[in-house]
């Protein structure tokens, strides 16, 4: 039983009011026959069981649920029961709720319709605290009944901004007009512990919600977070522009960047744990108009899929990818725009190659994930560092799988080409919208094409795709005018789409994690021939399809027609 359900405060209920309230309960399963006499006396008289929940030791005695507990508590009290999944989180109420109200009497407010406000409770006897609650969200509420782990889970995920109300002691043209020593303070010890906690509940509410980024973004009226989950930005909490140079400050100290510099672009690295995973933040701060922008790109572990049969692939492209990462050499490439999970599948690649008998090594910039077993080398273009230079250094190393985090010029991807055809296994990625178009793009780079064509191997193409939230989700008749947008000229009379109606598990989206869909083209002779006489991209993909090659809107369309994603994630992520 969660401690939230056990605890009692000295102004709530009795115990010995609970006690009548369970004994009621007891009797309504007796006469339902869900449990004996004995049985209910034993559970009510336990003498080393105690708790100000109502019910609740219907729940730790494993007689009812917590949903049954509180059908019956709603019946017991003409109140009804619900869950959150039921109703759509107004965020904006829980700034007008204060988090010790939430926590101490294990209540939260949910949605409003209209003047009525829903409240959602464990215990309907606090009878003072609802009078408070009408006062403070300013009007009417209406109770409903809900499991208390939803509640505490509920607490956690909304409860953020972290009362900004408890800083108001601080004198707002101090903030704004910090000198250097001020700052230096800050570094050294001085910061505001509020502050601290704060940055913490940002950094955990974006772990719990699965965020890839933190976005910091100051105004001249405010300071706005925004979160990006499943490759869309999300509106987090606003807080008072005055605290924008403390927000950021504490973040530098992570990051140990300069808290001084406040106009020079900084980027550092931060590593923390949190539910007993680590978890790697990678920081960025640029000045901006009205003071500094921070980015944190999230690189938790715990985040990395390194099993290539997860990454989404069909049997048929798993099967094939594999087969042409078990080459001894070769330039195997994945395309797609920045966010499209690249890094993710280069890593599960090298997982799935990596043993003691394969010397890899890597150059990145920046390492994403530091991973046992690799040998990965930072770019580091102040210390001379760049992508050839290493990818020179490297070749002496006796390697037998090389990784290259990005081609990006002609230097690179020369190098890269001249590995792959002396005996090494090259991977990297490039930003292209498929696979055959890569193609074209090493041509305008300037990387010849007589290292190309015997180089190249295979080119895996992917993007992400938001899935439809399992738990409001619901199919759909959809109009003749969507399909045809989809596949014109299609007849699709009978088909049913699926999408998300939007609920507290995916925060009113719709949506909740991403599915990739992937498109690979495998070079063999004949491609090898049309890079030599430089055949356009439209010859290549006609002919790869002709060989067997799935294009991404195929898989996409596959996506969409089994109920996984929606006809508008199809138009947002192919749409090309």
């Amino acid at each position: 039983m969660p401690s939230s359900a056990r605890a009692k405060t000295e102004d709530g209920p009795s115990e010995s009011h609970t006690r009548v309230i369970d004994e009621k309960l007891l009797r309504q399963l007796v006469m339902d026959s869900a449990i004996s006499q004995t049985m209910a006396d034993s559970v009510l008289w336990e003498s080393d069981y105690d708790s100000g929940t109502p019910g609740w030791r219907l729940v730790a005695a494993n007689l009812v649920t917590e949903g049954r507990w509180a059908e019956m508590l709603g019946d017991l009290f003409g109140l009804s029961a619900a869950e959150t999944s039921d109703f759509v989180i107004d965020r904006e109420l829980f700034k007008l709720v204060p988090e010790d109200i939430a926590k101490r009497y294990q209540l939260i407010p949910l949605t409003r319709a209209g003047d009525e406000v829903y409240i959602g409770i464990t215990d309907p006897r606090q009878i003072d605290v609802f009078d408070h609650l009408r006062s403070v969200v300013g009007g009417e509420i209406h109770l409903v009944i809900l499991p208390p782990s939803q509640i505490t889970e509920a607490i956690k995920r909304y409860y953020l901004t972290a009362d900004t109300s408890k800083l108001e002691h601080v004198n707002d043209d101090e903030l704004v007009t910090l000198s250097n020593a001020d700052l230096l303070s800050l570094q050294e010890g001085g910061e505001s512990g509020k502050i601290i906690e704060l940055v913490d509940r940002l950094f955990a509410h974006a772990i719990n919600i699965s965020a890839s980024d933190i976005h910091i973004e100051p105004s001249r009226r405010e300071l706005r977070v925004r979160f990006r989950v499943d490759g869309i930005l999300r509106v987090g909490p606003s807080y008072p522009i005055a605290l924008c140079p403390w927000i950021v400050s504490r973040v530098k100290i992570l990051a140990k960047l300069d808290i001084s510099e406040r106009h020079a672009p900084q980027d550092g690295r931060v590593r923390t744990k949190f539910a007993g995973a680590t978890v790697d933040m990678r920081v960025s701060t640029l000045p901006i108009a009205v003071g500094e922008k921070v980015v944190i790109r999230l690189l938790g572990h715990s985040m990395l899929t390194l099993d290539l049969t997860k990454l989404g692939m069909s049997p048929e492209q798993l099967v094939a990818f594999q087969r042409q990462l078990n080459r001894p050499q070769g330039l195997v490439l994945v395309t797609g725009p920045t966010g499209s999970g690249k890094s993710t599948t280069l890593y599960a690649a090298l997982m799935n190659r990596q043993s003691d008998e394969v010397n890899v090594v890597t150059v990145e910039d920046p390492i994403e994930y530091e991973l046992e077993g690799l040998n990965q080398v930072p770019v580091n273009p102040k210390r001379g560092v760049t992508f050839p230079n290493a990818l020179r250094a490297i070749l002496r190393q006796d390697p037998d799988i090389i990784l290259v985090g990005e081609i990006r010029d002609q230097i690179t991807g020369a190098i890269a080409a001249e590995a792959a055809v002396t005996g090494h296994l090259v991977l990297s990625t490039l930003h292209t919208n498929d696979s055959a178009s890569t193609i074209h793009r090493l041509l305008e780079m300037g990387v010849p094409k007589h290292l190309i064509a015997p180089s190249l191997n295979a080119v895996l193409a992917q993007r992400l795709m938001r899935s439809v939230c399992k738990e409001c989700a619901y199919r759909y008749t959809p109009s003749a005018s969507e399909l045809e947008a989809m596949v014109p000229g299609a007849d699709l009379s009978d088909i049913k789409l699926v999408t998300g109606r939007g609920c507290s598990e995916c925060e009113g989206t719709g949506y909740r994690g991403r599915v990739a869909i992937h498109e690979l083209l495998v070079v063999d002779d004949h491609i090898r021939n049309m890079i030599s006489t430089e055949a356009s991209t439209v010859a290549l993909r006609e002919y790869a399809i002709s060989e067997g090659m799935v294009d991404l809107r195929t898989r996409a369309l596959e996506l969409v027609f089994s109920g996984k994603t929606t006809s508008q994630e199809f138009h947002r992520v192919v749409n090309f």
